[in-house]
Parts: C-alpha cells; structure tokens; sequence
C-alpha cells in the first residue's frame, strides 16, 4: 500500500468514527427536542417557536469557524429542527401551489423537508384553510422587490383574524427548463405573467420569436412542458428538479436581485426577541393631515417604519386602508403606548402581529 493510500485510510477511518458519534449526537438532541416538544404539548404552548429557530441560527452561526460556510450549518440545523418537530406533530403547512412554485421553496426554506405540505389553488384559500384550522400555518408571498405588494395577501388580512407568526425572503431566480436545447428551434414559451415580464429583456434577446403563454403558476408551466414535450417553461429550479425537466438556462431574471418576502399566517404571535417587526393595518379620516399626524406619532418615538403601502377600502371611494410594518414588538412599553396613541387617531385599527424578523439569515 502506498504512503498516499495509507494516509486516506486513515482519514476515512476518522471520518467514519466522527459519523457514529455524530449521528449518536443527533439523535440525542433529537430526544431532548422530544422532551421539550412533550412540555410545550401539555402547556397548550405551539410546537413551532420562530423565536428559539432564530435564537438556533444565530448560535450555530457564531460557532461556525469553518471550512463549511455558516450557510451549509445552517441548512443542516433547519433540517434537524424539522425532523425533530414532526416527532411529536408533523407541521402542515399550506402554500400558494402546485409543487415547484416559489412559495413551495420557500416553504422548504422556512420549515424543511419533514412537513405535510399542502399546495392551495389561491392565497385566499391559504388563509381560509389556517382559519379552519385544518392547517397549522400558511406560507404566502406579500411583496416583490421589483413588483411591489401581493394585494391579495393584504386583503385576506383584513378578511381573517389570521395573523403574522414569521416571515422570511426568498431571493427569486428564474431557470429556462425543459428538453429543446436549440433556442432558435424554440416556437412556445409557458409562464406566470409576473415572471415572463420580470424575464422581458432575456427574452426578448433569446427567443424574440417564440410565443410567450401564460399560465397560472411556474409550477404550472414546468407541468405543461413535461406532459407535452413541447416549448421552454421559466420556473424554478425545484420545479425543474420536480416534473425531470433540463435546464437550459439559470438567472435568466433582468434584475438579479429580485427578492420576495414571504409571510408565515396563524393564530398565534411569536414570543419577543431581540429583533422583531410589527404589522398593523388602519384607515383615517378623509381629511387634511390625517396620515401625517399618525406618521408623526411615529417619528416622535424614534421608531422606523420599514413598509408602508395602501389599499382601496371596496364600501368607499377614495378612501383607503394603510398596511404598515414598523422596528419593535408590541410587548415592548414604548411599542405598546405608540400603538395605543395610533389607534386614537383611527376609524378601523388592527393588529396583525408581532414576530422576529428574518435579518440576514436564509431560513
């Protein structure tokens, strides 16, 4: 045996003694996971805790010195959490569907692969489904960084008492899928109407004569170019992976930076953490200075507003509804007294939730 055979033996010998304790390792956190999910079952406390998933990250990230990016540790504990939450009660979690739209990644992003997904024909029946209770959480997309907000997500809010556990970003990459790989042979192409005008320029530089055919989803598209062998889809990469179709070309997006925030729906807010986002919804007099004055209630307490967008209210002309997502959770005393001095000031108030916010982590 050569100097360099022995030397490999070695090392995959120390690799193989690492595994049994590592696996052995696993399963014992596993059991206090178990442990912990029994207390939180008879306390009547929820089984899925976005305040400790973000306290594991940041703990695992700090701990993480390398070779093996945080990012990859990170994707390994998520993983983990998953499997061990579906122990004591697999997590149905519904979502804008088919399988392979982005809401579908992001959903696998938020909670792993150790889930019941649920795939929904409309954001209105992910809310309708969490309120009846016959899914644990939804997963809805509400803004685009290049599109701006998802107005069915902020209706349905005012149409439930569902509000926001969680909410993630889920950077948005467009794949060319299927089986022609001669772009000048290419006569079809099937997407989402979002998607193929996010992908106009690639396009129209690419396939300037090929028809563009809208479809309902990505996922969709993708399922159409599997069953009739016929055209390109732009989807995702999932999508791709799911209906075996090729990938012709990847990061075919004009912008891409192109990012989506995703919202986690329930009937139950998160515990306080260091960092967390509150969401409210109010409509105001139809008069001088009435959303200047709420603005103003906020400036007076240093608190930052991260979104603020407007919807039409459908009784009355002209007259609208305000969304806004502001720094602070509305435990915190100066939070609590802001929203008091808010609600003062409105004809409808409502509080849709208050919940860590995403940061830099890719959950």
């Amino acid at each position: 045996m050569s100097s360099a055979e022995e030397e490999l033996k070695k090392l995959r010998a120390g690799i193989d003694s690492l595994d049994t304790e590592i696996i052995g390792l696993i399963q014992k956190r596993a059991g206090y996971a178990q442990e912990i999910g029994r207390v939180k079952k008879e306390s009547g406390g929820p089984i899925y805790r976005p305040d400790r998933e973000k306290d594991v990250y940041e703990k695992v990230t700090k701990l993480s010195g390398g070779p093996l990016p945080a990012s990859v540790i990170r994707a390994i504990y998520r993983e983990m959490m998953s499997g061990t939450i579906a122990l004591e009660h697999p997590l149905k979690i519904g979502f804008l569907g088919p399988e392979g739209s982005f809401s579908h990644s992001a959903m696998r992003s938020k909670f792993g692969t150790s889930i019941d997904a649920a795939p929904q024909t409309s954001i209105p029946d992910v809310f309708r489904m969490v309120e009846e209770g016959k899914l644990d959480y939804g997963v809805v997309p509400v803004e685009n960084s290049t599109e701006g907000q998802v107005s069915s997500t902020l209706d349905m809010f005012l149409e439930t008492d569902l509000i926001v556990y969680s909410e993630l970003y889920q950077k948005i990459s467009f794949f060319l899928l299927g089986f022609e790989t001669d772009l000048a042979a290419v006569k079809k192409i099937y997407g989402i109407r979002i998607g193929n005008e996010q992908c106009r320029n690639w396009i129209s530089a690419n396939l300037p004569n090929a028809e563009v055919v809208e479809t309902s989803s990505t996922a969709m598209a993708a399922k159409l170019v599997s069953e009739r062998k016929d055209g390109l889809a732009i989807a995702s990469k999932i999508a791709g992976e799911i209906y075996n179709l090729n990938i012709i070309a990847e990061g075919i997006e004009d912008y891409s930076g192109n990012t989506t925030r995703f919202l986690v729906i329930g009937k139950t807010e998160s515990p306080k953490t260091k960092e967390d986002k509150t969401s409210i919804v109010f409509s105001i007099p139809n008069q001088t200075g009435s959303l200047f004055a709420i603005l103003k209630t906020f400036n007076e307490v240093a608190v930052n507003l991260t979104k603020i967008e407007s919807r039409p209210l459908k009784r009355n002309l002209w007259e609208y509804h305000f969304f806004v997502d502001f720094i602070g959770h509305r435990e915190d005393p100066k939070i609590a007294e802001l929203l008091e001095k808010v609600k003062s000031q409105c004809t409808l108030f409502k509080l849709l939730g208050s919940y860590p916010t995403a940061g830099s982590f890719p959950t």
